[in-house]
């Protein structure tokens, strides 16, 4: 791997045109299965939420770029995780539908039986008799690295993967920067999942700038007008923060809701948006009284489902008349309007002319772009 440092590029007044990724990095199978080895197997990844797995036995099943995996909570309340293969012969032990569930008091597969405790341990092995000098101990289900951080659960299928805090922490934006918004004690509110017909990098490239926005979403450079500049940083407010418009306490097309406002945020936080992508496949939008997040799960070169989170405080989700429409509402339209136009980038990276350059105002994407070489052990381009 390549371990020259990369440069924050955040705040670089001193810039220079930088090129884009080549259309075969988006395009190309060669290219994804390199990905998947040298990345998402190496790396950690999100792969939902500690509550959905809140109680021993529970679990989820997840699809890691081809790869099925779940993580259950273990008897200790310990999150644990395996791949989703039977240690006898190989089949699959949960389904992908429905991607949750409770699994009683053990795991049984489907095919002869074989079950597993929660921490992967064979229990009982049917029709194996003892005089076959059969130990079930040295059988046990293929385990992979789980963590739980902020109220996310990430998975790492390396065998021996770098500590999650530090691979959290390696990113010019992070989650740990946002305690205060205590986002272990929030709680679903609402889901909704989209297929793009486009590579994961260019949904992420997409996230992590604002040329488009004055053009692609009106609605949304109504609440934060520092968009309508094509800037996602006015190098002023703290945390990478944006204002709102003068007076919005919520992340809706009026700029208000009915929503409690968190406790104990910085009296800056209650009038400003926050973006962090924590690479490489998570993306929170942080706001004074709910934060969302997309889930982004290539399938592909050319195809990735993004899941698109809310969290609210549980208090607020259990008063009468709970609406998180306003907040849902904007974002699915935020949503819809990147995902056509991601397609639409698709469609041009895979021509054989195209050659992409970086203004100043996507350094965000270039260092996107340095992070993935780095992964990958290709040369930085600096």
């Amino acid at each position: 791997m390549v371990t020259q440092e990369r440069p924050r590029v955040r705040g670089v007044e001193d810039w220079r045109p930088r090129p884009t990724l080549t259309g075969a990095d988006y395009t190309s199978a060669v290219v994804y299965e390199e990905e998947r080895e040298r990345l998402f197997f190496r790396g950690w990844l999100c792969v939902g939420r500690s509550e959905e797995i809140a109680e021993p036995g529970t679990y989820l099943v997840r699809d890691v770029v081809g790869e099925s995996v779940f993580v259950v909570r273990n008897r200790d309340g310990e999150p644990r995780a395996f791949y989703n293969v039977c240690a006898h012969r190989g089949t699959k032990l949960l389904d992908d539908e429905p991607a949750c569930g409770h699994l009683g008091k053990a795991l049984k597969c489907p095919y002869h039986s074989w079950s597993y405790d929660f921490d992967g341990h064979l229990l009982a092995t049917p029709n194996v008799h003892e005089d076959e000098q059969f130990e079930r101990d040295d059988y046990p289900l293929h385990a992979i690295a789980v963590g739980e951080y902020g109220g996310f659960l990430f998975v790492s299928l390396a065998e021996h993967p770098r500590p999650l805090g530090e691979w959290l922490r390696n990113s010019n934006e992070t989650i740990t920067d946002f305690e205060r918004y205590r986002m272990a004690e929030l709680r679903l509110g609402r889901r909704l999942t989209y297929d793009v017909a486009a590579n994961w990098k260019i949904v992420v490239e997409n996230y992590n700038e604002c040329l488009h926005c004055p053009t692609i979403h009106p609605e949304l450079v109504q609440v934060i007008p520092l968009f309508r500049k094509g800037e996602v940083w006015d190098g002023e407010t703290a945390d990478g923060g944006n204002l709102m418009i003068e007076g919005a306490t919520s992340f809706t097309a009026t700029g208000v809701s009915d929503l409690p406002r968190f406790p104990g945020l910085l009296d800056p936080d209650y009038g400003m948006y926050y973006g962090v992508f924590q690479f490489p496949n998570l993306m929170v939008n942080l706001h004074p009284d709910s934060v969302m997040a997309y889930l982004i799960y290539p399938n592909g070169p050319g195809r990735t489902t993004v899941v698109s989170e809310f969290y609210f405080r549980p208090e607020a989700i259990a008063l009468p008349g709970f609406d998180p429409s306003p907040t849902v509402e904007l974002w699915d339209l935020i949503s819809r309007q990147d995902w056509t136009v991601c397609e639409r980038a698709q469609l041009g990276v895979s021509s054989r002319s195209f050659r992409g350059v970086y203004p100043r105002k996507d350094r965000l994407l270039f260092d996107f772009n340095e992070r993935w070489r780095q992964e990958l052990g290709r040369p930085l381009v600096g």
